[in-house]
């Protein structure tokens, strides 16, 4: 994908804090770094008073404490329709932007069950950021980690395990308890602070029940050989159009929110006012993206190809763009935007949402 279709909306939106140059790298990082078959989720934050809210599907944060901004973001592989509500696993990926080859480059993945919260606090250098989370493991248990900068790279500096864990953060101390987030280091049954000596969070008190496993991990101070970015195909939230899958009677009945015989335009245009607005509202982008895939793949097969399909899918994500901005999140909504215009460059919808948001 390239984002120079809304890169003047982007920067003029200050969604990148950074250089000119390095602006345009950041628009096209989603190329490098997530699959061809993806879903981008929102990232739940934990806020100073340890209520989770989510603010947007990624974010910029200068990780390394070098006034340059890194990507966060979580994804998860598209599935049917039917298998939404099942367990499924989750990827946190952290970018860093390199300045001299003007793009970003994935620096570590995290990949498990889903995320609870994600947290930055501050570092011992009082610069950098140590990234803290906290996932199910998808057998029935909870998983507190935390990354840190070691040697220019996210190493994992803790791990602790528990059929239930509730966190709360004392300046760089973390304390952890199994019914309920404690107060204070004396309420807590759990408390991990960072060692510098071993570079990772070392447990100083442990008064808790038994069945927390892994309370802390060493972390080799050597950097790691990072992996090698491969390129995938454009992609987002609807799979590529073509080749288009046979749709069958079985999938119809699984998918088909439309009514038969499939009228195209009139199917769209519920999917546009009706469908859209409410999945938005109601933060299920994994199920309006199966729904959006399973129509177009429906459209593809009736027949209707190449600039027409284009041009249906572009308002779609118009509408996304739209509902996204509707729901406050400006951010969501340039990035839907950028689908728009490598769709249609001209999309009449997607021109009004860019409209509305111009300062």
């Amino acid at each position: 994908m390239k984002f120079s279709g809304i890169k003047t909306l982007l920067l003029t939106l200050g969604f990148l804090a950074a250089t000119a140059a390095g602006s345009l790298a950041q628009n096209q990082w989603i190329d490098s770094i997530l699959p061809p078959d993806h879903l981008l989720e929102n990232l739940p934050w934990m806020g100073e008073d340890g209520k989770i809210e989510s603010k947007g599907l990624f974010d910029f944060e200068d990780i390394r404490g070098i006034g340059q901004k890194d990507l966060i973001l979580i994804y998860r592989q598209s599935v049917p329709v039917n298998e939404l509500d099942k367990p499924h696993n989750q990827t946190l990926i952290v970018c860093f932007y390199d300045s001299k080859l003007q793009k970003y480059v994935k620096n570590f993945e995290d990949e498990g069950g889903t995320i609870q919260w994600v947290k930055f606090i501050q570092g011992p250098d009082k610069k950098s950021l140590h990234l803290i989370l906290q996932r199910d493991d998808l057998k029935g248990s909870q998983v507190l980690k935390g990354f840190a900068i070691l040697n220019g790279s996210m190493k994992q500096v803790l791990e602790a395990a528990a059929p239930q864990i509730f966190s709360t953060f004392s300046g760089s101390q973390i304390l952890c308890s199994s019914k309920e987030s404690p107060k204070d280091t004396g309420g807590a049954e759990h408390v991990f602070s960072w060692d510098e000596l071993k570079s990772r969070y070392s447990e100083g008190k442990s008064s808790g029940p038994a069945g927390w496993s892994g309370s802390s991990i060493a972390v080799p101070v050597a950097a790691a050989a990072p992996k090698p970015i491969v390129t995938p195909p454009p992609s987002a939230l609807v799979a590529p159009s073509s080749p288009a899958p046979a749709v069958n009677a079985k999938h119809k009945a699984k998918n088909g929110w439309w009514d038969e015989p499939l009228d195209a335009q009139a199917s769209l245009q519920k999917l546009k006012t009706e469908i859209v607005p409410q999945l938005v509202k109601d933060k299920q982008i994994p199920v309006m993206g199966q729904k959006a895939k399973a129509f177009f793949e429906a459209v593809a097969d009736s027949g209707v190809k190449g600039k027409e399909l284009a041009s249906m899918r572009a308002t779609y994500y118009a509408a996304v763009a739209s509902a996204t901005l509707d729901e406050g999140d400006a951010k969501g909504a340039a990035y839907y935007l950028k689908t728009v215009f490598q769709l249609q460059p001209d999309n009449p919808d997607g021109l009004a949402v860019k409209a509305k948001l111009k300062p």
